[in-house]
């Protein structure tokens, strides 16, 4: 007699590839909507079945008819097949965009319109959708970076108006908490502390690095801005921090910023990296140079760096070492 025969699972990237979500829209709508239950391998990777892909296609077409995920994704299957024929049939086709060409523009030029109406509620929906959209390297090199540089050169030159900046941006940082807030990353990630030193109060660059540190699995505490070395030190040791990650921005010839960097290089633990980032970072090089901190250049140069140095953690636990020293 023939035993029954086990249905088949399916990796993330399987399922990536045959509904066109990204991995990190895929655990966002599990996280936050119960798109989807996939079952866990004994390594504790997710695995999905027929089933799970069937639906996860179904919520796609939707979604992409305009409906929002948080609302199809309480439907049951039936509902969600008799809503995607009748939009189908009654949505123009030039109303769907195309599935492979990501709208980046759209998000972009819309958030910025919104800003410049002084639209809170369009502009949070418009960066929310594209979060959930896109890839979380486009969101923040595509997306956010442009429109902070496009609001910040029309605020200096006058083109854009200061309360419309500060609402821009008090968006912008809540849309980054929440990004960074989602991805649910494993017990054993790397852990990071990310602010700003003691005396830099410009703490956007260091959001973006904490959102592209969650993106890449990490286990990321912020802190905000200006925070004294004794503090991050303390932090970091709190939290065992794999690194911490400051954004320098303004002033850019302040000796307390310098006394503050290698005080901290100097108290932290040895396996702790410090890395610096930030506008205004190449102002202190010398001693950024001196204390053997990292330097990024900018984000993806970031994101290279998490990626590497996650690897090689990954490597260490690997073959049963601990990452740990002074």
């Amino acid at each position: 007699m023939d035993k029954p025969r086990t249905p088949p699972l399916h990796s993330v990237r399987v399922v990536a590839r045959r509904t066109g979500l990204t991995p990190d829209l895929l655990r966002a709508w599990e996280k936050r909507y119960g798109a989807v239950q996939p079952s866990r391998s004994e390594g504790g990777q997710r695995n999905y079945s027929d089933a799970d892909i069937e639906r996860l296609r179904l919520l796609v077409s939707a979604t992409e008819a305009g409906r929002q995920i948080g609302q199809v994704a309480r439907l049951d299957n039936d509902a969600l097949r008799e809503m995607v024929a009748a939009d189908a049939r009654l949505a123009p086709p030039a109303a769907v965009e195309a599935r492979d060409e990501p709208a980046v523009n759209e998000y972009l030029a819309g958030a910025l319109a919104a800003a410049e109406r002084f639209d809170s509620a369009t502009l949070e929906a418009t960066l929310r959708t594209a979060a959930l959209r896109l890839p979380s390297e486009q969101m923040l090199d595509r997306v956010i970076g442009p429109l902070l540089v496009t609001i910040g050169s029309g605020w200096h030159d006058g083109r854009f108006p200061p309360a419309n900046g500060h609402l821009a941006t008090t968006i912008i940082r809540r849309v980054l908490t929440w990004m960074t807030d989602y991805p649910a990353a494993r017990d054993d990630a790397p852990a990071i502390i990310v602010g700003t030193p003691a005396f830099q109060m410009h703490d956007l660059g260091a959001m973006l690095a904490a959102t592209a540190a969650a993106g890449n699995g990490w286990r990321v505490t912020y802190l905000g801005a200006s925070l004294p070395a004794a503090e991050l030190v303390r932090a970091a040791r709190l939290a065992d921090a794999d690194a911490v990650a400051l954004s320098i921005v303004h002033p850019l010839d302040d000796p307390r910023v310098a006394l503050e960097l290698r005080e901290l290089r100097a108290t932290l633990p040895t396996r702790t990296a410090l890395v610096v980032g930030g506008a205004g970072a190449t102002a202190y090089a010398d001693v950024l140079t001196e204390i053997g901190a990292e330097r990024m250049g900018s984000i993806a140069a970031l994101r290279a760096w998490l990626r590497a140095r996650a690897e090689q953690y990954a490597a260490i636990r690997g073959h049963g070492l601990h990452r740990g020293g002074a």
